[in-house]
């Protein structure tokens, strides 16, 4: 698809992200309706009303090339060795985590103890693995996408599974914003097949929330995890009472 098409459906999704109707859009540009869809019927921006959506939007015109770029060609999945250097440092895993939520170079230094040579160092690290595109002041540009497929028993899920799951559910979840429920019932494979699907959705709409979040500040965001997990299972306890 020609580069033009893809900037124009880059532009449509981020509208459908953040709520922004094409009158919103008329009134920013001082257009009418009309002409603004035939604007993006035919792809017929200038650089400058691509910007002026942007500003609108809220995201830099950059933030919108490097959306373009993650949808055509997003890498999900990491090597081996990129997943063993990320968890064998954990600050290098928490920088790591911070640029995938897109955070600035200068928020990392404001909000953890890090200097700039060393905050600094650990974006080359990420640069030289291949999870970014360290540029000019500092900036990143992601090589990966946000939502990375951890490898089946790799290190980063052997890491989640030993060390952040258990954090994860020795809390009492009695914060107002929390949730957690636990239900069980013996199931058909085809009510099985239903319920992966409708937990698959939920994350997909989880995902796609938090994406609008990205361009507020810091501090207006809050790190939280979702877990959704589904298996047959036959409770251990209960294998004793069996015949």
């Amino acid at each position: 698809m020609a580069q033009r098409a893809l900037l124009v459906n880059e532009l449509k999704q981020l509208l459908k992200e953040r709520g922004i109707t094409y009158s919103a859009v008329a009134r920013k540009l001082k257009l009418s309706h009309a002409s603004v869809k035939r604007l993006f019927s035919r792809g017929d921006f200038s650089l400058q009303r691509v910007d002026e959506i942007c500003e609108l939007a809220g995201v830099e015109l950059t933030d919108l090339t490097e959306r373009m770029r993650e949808r055509e060609a997003p890498v999900w999945k990491l090597t081996l060795e990129q997943e063993r250097q990320i968890v064998s440092d954990p600050r290098l895993l928490l920088v790591a985590w911070l640029v995938l939520n897109k955070w600035r170079f200068e928020d990392i230094v404001k909000f953890y103890r890090f200097t700039e040579r060393e905050a600094l160092g650990y974006l080359i690290k990420l640069d030289r693995l291949k999870l970014i595109e360290l540029q000019p002041g500092n900036r990143v540009r992601l090589r990966v996408s946000r939502n990375l497929s951890w490898r089946p028993g790799g290190p980063m899920q052997r890491f989640v599974h030993h060390v952040l799951l258990k954090e994860f559910f020795a809390w009492d979840f009695s914060d107002a914003r929390a949730e957690f429920c636990f239900y069980a019932a013996e199931m058909s494979d085809a009510v099985m097949a239903q319920a992966r699907r409708a937990l698959q959705n939920a994350l997909k709409e989880c995902m796609e929330q938090s994406e609008h979040d990205m361009a507020l500040p810091i501090a207006q965001r809050t790190g939280s995890v979702c877990v959704l997990a589904f298996r047959p299972l036959q409770f251990s306890a209960f294998d004793e009472f069996r015949r």
